[in-house]
């Protein structure tokens, strides 16, 4: 994907909601996959439904708090990531955060001891000054300098949830210090916003506009979709994705999976060809692991996954790819597969010769030595 960088540099605004008009579906994936560190922190919001401006606000934030949280201790000062934080210490590093950038501390105190496992004493911060450290939080996470939340919603959602939600992402722009992106096709109604172009070129092809979100085919409720989901961190699982957190946990103590590598480009597939970013990789043993959601039934993604795996099959990698609901209902079977993959390519290759305990006696009986 080619951005020009002037182009979105106009279009992070914090603080205001923007139309966007060459961004659809297709190409807010496409943000959110990528890891560059000079692209601001993408939210894809793929909501709203037809709620009060309130519900919408606390839904976004309640997935925010989900995301941050699993991001912990990422976002704290001088933490060994090795190491357990308690509750206690991350109170500590949380203020000394606070400190070193300005920030008001007792939101970010609060969500420091519940990421550290405390219990919640008494009432959760007000909702502005959540929203305010959840962003905060998020940023220093990523290491990245801004937000955006990029919507993309039912056309046919009445006027009323329109306007509701048009109220509920400007209240989070304000309050949260990010910016919102409404896609191509979202709350048409909500037509007194800026609107804006940024030029890009996925894949050497310009956006249509008028082209369709890629949406999943029937997808059960096991398979729903998150709130939410956020930019992919180099090297981390993604922090919105259960199935992803819940395979590295099962991966975290096993000796066979310490070379595993999450969300990172394989180093050596031709440079003609395009870049990608794979969920899980074993380099040495060249096999890429794809952890996909129900929004990899959509016929787009379903045709790029089919091209991105010839493309690392032909550069000598095995890819394996298992369902959201494979891995959270049968994260043990998972596992073994993958031990058992990953043990396999990692013995020396066997000979290409026969060996034998006794010398031949003719060389009709070994056809390998040369004839005197």
């Amino acid at each position: 994907m080619n951005i020009r960088p002037s182009a979105l540099d106009a279009a992070v605004r914090p603080g205001h909601v923007l139309r966007v008009d060459d961004v659809d579906g297709v190409a807010l994936a496409d943000l959110v996959d990528s890891v560059s560190v000079e692209l601001p922190v993408f939210l894809d919001h793929r909501g709203p439904g037809d709620r009060t401006a309130k519900d919408v606000v606390r839904e976004i934030l309640d997935a925010l708090e989900e995301i941050v949280g699993a991001l912990f201790p990422d976002w704290l000062p001088g933490h060994e990531s090795d190491l357990p934080i308690d509750a206690d210490d991350a109170e500590q590093l949380a203020r000394a955060l606070c400190r070193q950038n300005g920030f008001p501390s007792p939101a970010v105190i609060h969500l420091a001891r519940a990421a550290a496992g405390a219990r919640r004493p008494g009432s959760d911060p007000a909702d502005d000054a959540r929203a305010g450290a959840l962003t905060f939080l998020l940023r220093q996470g990523y290491g990245r300098d801004s937000v955006v939340l990029a919507v993309r919603a039912d056309a046919a959602l009445p006027d009323r949830a329109q306007r509701a939600a048009a109220a509920a992402y400007e209240w989070l722009a304000d309050h949260a210090n990010l910016t919102v992106w409404l896609t191509a096709d979202a709350l048409p109604a909500v037509t007194r916003v800026p609107s804006m172009r940024i030029g890009i070129i996925p894949g050497g092809e310009r956006i249509d506009p008028t082209r369709p979100a890629d949406v999943p085919v029937d997808p059960s409720p096991a398979s729903a979709l998150p709130v939410l989901i956020v930019s992919r961190p180099s090297g981390r699982p993604a922090p919105h994705s259960a199935a992803e957190q819940t395979l590295e946990r099962a991966l975290a103590n096993a000796p066979w999976a310490r070379d595993r590598q999450w969300n990172r480009s394989p180093r050596d597939l031709d440079p003609l060809d395009p870049a990608v970013i794979v969920d899980l990789l074993w380099s040495r043993e060249r096999v890429v692991v794809e952890v996909d959601g129900a929004d990899h039934r959509g016929p787009v993604k379903y045709a790029r996954d089919r091209r991105r795996d010839n493309m690392l099959q032909r550069a000598g990698y095995l890819v394996l790819r298992y369902t959201n609901d494979h891995v959270l209902d049968d994260t043990a079977l998972v596992v073994a597969e993958l031990a058992a993959v990953i043990s396999g390519r990692s013995r020396p290759t066997a000979p290409s010769r026969p060996t034998s305990t006794h010398p031949p006696t003719t060389h009709e009986e070994n056809p390998w030595t040369t004839p005197s």
